[in-house]
């Protein structure tokens, strides 16, 4: 596994733990669900949010690591819908992960980036309970 290689097998160990303790506080708290993957049943498909930042400290600040919108893809929510997302579709983008469905789709996403941050955000969390 690639945080292995980047953190050691010790410290991906503990990153795993933490980010499933937080997606799972965050269900628990009645907070949008997390994306776990069609397919996997796994956050982020199984890939460690670790490997988009460059040098963050995770334990620090573990809620500005988290991708955008449960981990589904910005431009869906955008659209008011949710899709799965291809984890090597990403942006970060004023400081926040985004994920997308595909690179086409990132692309189309991103040549309007802040007026479909804006929309998804007026969607999200709400377009889960027609969901």
């Amino acid at each position: 596994m690639l945080a292995e290689r980047i953190f050691g097998r010790r410290r991906a160990l503990l990153l795993s733990l933490v980010l499933s303790g937080m997606f799972a506080a965050l269900a628990h708290a009645g907070a949008p669900e997390v994306n776990l993957g069609h397919f996997n049943k796994l956050a982020m498909n199984g890939y460690d949010v670790m490997t988009y930042w460059k040098g963050g400290k995770f334990l620090e600040n573990p809620a500005k690591y988290a991708p955008q919108y449960g981990g589904y893809c910005a431009y869906a929510a955008s659209r008011n819908a949710v899709a799965d997302v291809d984890p090597f579709a990403w942006r970060i983008w004023k400081d926040k992960l985004y994920l997308n469905y595909s690179p086409r789709v990132r692309r189309q996403w991103a040549s309007d980036i802040d007026e479909n941050i804006a929309k998804a955000d007026g969607f999200w969390p709400k377009l889960l309970e027609n969901e």
